[in-house]
């Protein structure tokens, strides 16, 4: 498909594809940000179709605060897990992560959106720091992937975003980073995202497309239906580290034991052996520059 990004001034810009993830299209214009007061439609030509185009759309006028600092509590939850085909209620230790949110004297309200991308060390338990799959820097799209949303009307308190599972989690064992991206809304984007959350959780995802949501997209000709929302938004984003050492008590790497445990005749399993290999994220040896040591 061809994908464009159209202002009211009369200015494109063009989206590319992925290479790695085929329909994933990106505005690679470093030198590019919405402005206030100009609006914004989103294009879709593919090929063989009349095409799609979204409404017109601004940045919400309300200027939103600094984006607040993000900290950590101990927590204990209740959840329920299946052993031996039944389900049985655990404790499960963790921490939960909360961001503070500025006082909000605009008296409007300001509708926020959060999403997270986690990254984490994984070192391979059973070779020398000298093999080149020793140590990973390792992501998962699927992990933290629920986003948090907020409309908040005075500002002055925390509000929570997201628990991470403390015990037997690999992703703790080393050293964890997630980038926190805040996002203003409009409200009937911060709606669509609500009504697609209560739906999730409801069960009714897996019901018949569009889910009755309210859509800003649409056929450019006939009757197809579109789901999705095409949103113009402020964002700040900030980076939270968290190591084991932070708790006040004892995590326990436990890769090293499992992985000496044997399970048939053949060797460890191959992340045990190299970092590359590893099972519950995509790796890379490089370490970002960003990283803190």
């Amino acid at each position: 498909a061809s994908v464009a990004l159209i202002s009211d001034q009369g200015e494109k810009w063009n989206y590319t594809e992925s290479t790695e993830n085929a329909g994933t299209y990106y505005l690679l214009n470093d030198d590019f940000k919405a402005q206030p007061g100009i609006s914004y439609k989103l294009r879709i030509n593919p090929p063989n179709d009349t095409g799609y185009e979204s409404e017109w759309e601004e940045m919400p006028v309300t200027e939103t605060p600094a984006m607040g600092e993000i900290a950590f509590a101990e927590t204990d939850v209740q959840r329920y897990r299946i052993e031996s085909g039944e389900p049985v209620l655990n404790t499960i230790k963790g921490v939960t992560t909360s961001i503070s949110l500025p006082e909000n004297n605009t008296q409007n309200r300001i509708f926020y959106r959060w999403e997270f991308v986690p990254l984490w060390i994984y070192i391979a338990p059973l070779v020398s720091v000298s093999n080149p799959g020793y140590k990973c820097w390792a992501t998962d799209k699927n992990y933290i992937a629920d986003y948090v949303l907020q409309a908040d009307v005075a500002g002055g308190y925390d509000r929570e975003l997201f628990f991470l599972e403390t015990i037997r989690n690999e992703r703790l064992f080393e050293d964890l980073s997630v980038l926190v991206m805040q996002y203003a809304v409009n409200e009937d984007y911060y709606t669509f995202w609500n009504e697609m959350q209560q739906q999730v959780q409801g069960g009714a995802i897996f019901d018949k497309p569009p889910y009755n949501l309210q859509s800003n997209l649409y056929a450019i000709s006939g009757d197809k239906l579109v789901s999705g929302y095409f949103g113009v938004v402020q964002e700040q984003a900030k980076r939270w580290y968290f190591n084991k050492g932070d708790l006040s008590y004892n995590v326990e790497n436990t890769l090293k034991a499992d992985c000496l445990v044997s399970y048939g005749p053949g060797p460890p399993a191959e992340e045990c052996l190299d970092c590359r290999f590893y099972s519950f994220g995509t790796t890379t040896t490089t370490k970002p520059v960003w990283w803190r040591e």
